[in-house]
């Protein structure tokens, strides 16, 4: 029984690894065709590209998006216990009251290290 499992495995294995070969011998194939003249040539807004990558993000705007996002990720882990507010024992209840503490002094120092301004 042993010997069958194994052999199908193998199979499996080969199988995949023809397609996983077959599919990255096309990619570099189809990539190779491909004509990158017009890759720098400038668009409807009329500049001239400076380099191959010209993205700007601004720092303000990131680090209050990571602050949102670990707020609602918080406040989504309380939202079960507010609905059943009644059904809680005490130790629950004072880790609650501990979590929504750290959350405020954490959002308390974000306030003070002008984290949540736009512009300093």
């Amino acid at each position: 029984m042993g010997d069958i499992v194994v052999f199908f495995l193998i199979q499996n294995i080969l199988i995949f690894s023809f397609i996983f070969w077959l599919l990255t011998w096309a990619g570099e194939y189809f990539y190779k065709k491909k004509n990158h003249a017009t890759k720098k040539n400038f668009y409807e807004c009329g500049f001239k590209s400076t380099g191959d990558i010209n993205v700007q993000i601004n720092l303000n705007f990131s680090i209050l998006c990571v602050f949102l996002i670990l707020y609602d990720i918080e406040f989504t882990f309380l939202m079960p216990i507010f609905f059943n507010f009644l059904y809680i024992q005490m130790f629950e209840y004072i880790i609650l009251n501990l979590f929504i503490i750290i959350i405020l002094i954490s959002l308390v120092y974000d306030w003070q290290m002008n984290a949540l301004n736009w512009q300093y």
